[in-house]
């Protein structure tokens, strides 16, 4: 137990920093993989975020936090421990619904490695990203590129593991930098999530829980923290 504390206050230690604004939404995901081979999965989520804050006034613009997000991963299992992401693609959408709207498309390569403790289990995954931007609020294209790191660990609340008809605990913590390109500082993001999840006989997994994301901004390192209320589903076939 002491084992397990340690490593959530270790995952939740990296979003508190000083308060700057706030802003609330809902966020829902689907991730669906289909196993291709004994090698080789296909893997396509799909996410959406809900502004549940209204729309805000900052100066002379005004910003709406919607946002839709598709990602198709071919998975490469080397072992049961590891599996990669060769090339991967991400499109992304943010503020959809307002002329202001700026489209990102994403190429990226993968790395995920679990393993199993006592308590349940740790999964460390590394992802590299080639981002293409075009941003109508200012009128700009650039492309940069990004190193993101998420640690997370998933603890079965009925018996030693995950079976079906089970509760689950899930947490993670997510690091984002900035590698190349324009950008705001170099450690510019960090998405932190807790929560419950279900896992069905049939059905996949549902899970829902609390997310937060720092975001540093603009140049002079203003903060903006999204608390979102996430719904999960996940389906394996």
């Amino acid at each position: 137990m002491r084992k397990l504390l340690s490593i959530i206050f270790l995952i939740f230690n990296g979003a508190v920093f000083a308060e700057t604004q706030h802003f609330y939404e809902f966020r829902s995901q689907m991730s669906i993989t289909k196993e291709i081979s004994d090698r080789w999965d296909l893997n396509v989520f799909v996410s959406e975020n809900a502004n549940l804050s209204g729309r805000h006034q900052e100066g002379t613009s005004s910003f709406i936090n919607a946002q839709n997000y598709l990602l198709i991963g071919p998975t490469y299992k080397y072992s049961p421990n590891l599996n990669l992401v060769l090339l991967g693609y991400i499109y992304q959408k943010t503020n959809p619904f307002f002329d202001s709207f700026a489209v990102e498309n994403r190429m990226f390569q993968q790395v995920v490695y679990s393993t199993d403790f006592g308590f349940g289990r740790v999964t460390h995954r590394v992802r590299f990203e080639e981002r293409f931007i075009d941003d109508k609020a200012p009128e700009q294209e650039f492309m940069g590129t990004r190193l993101r790191y998420q640690i997370g660990l998933t603890v079965p609340l009925q018996g030693d593991e995950v079976n079906d008809g089970e509760f689950y605990f899930n947490a993670n913590n997510e690091f984002y930098f900035s590698t190349s390109g324009y950008r705001n500082a170099l450690y510019n993001e960090n998405w932190t999530y807790a929560g419950i999840g279900y896992q069905t006989a049939g059905r996949g997994r549902f899970e829902m829980g609390p997310l937060i994301q720092r975001v540093v901004v603009d140049k002079q390192h203003d903060v903006r923290y999204f608390e979102l209320m996430q719904f999960s589903w996940s389906y394996n076939f």
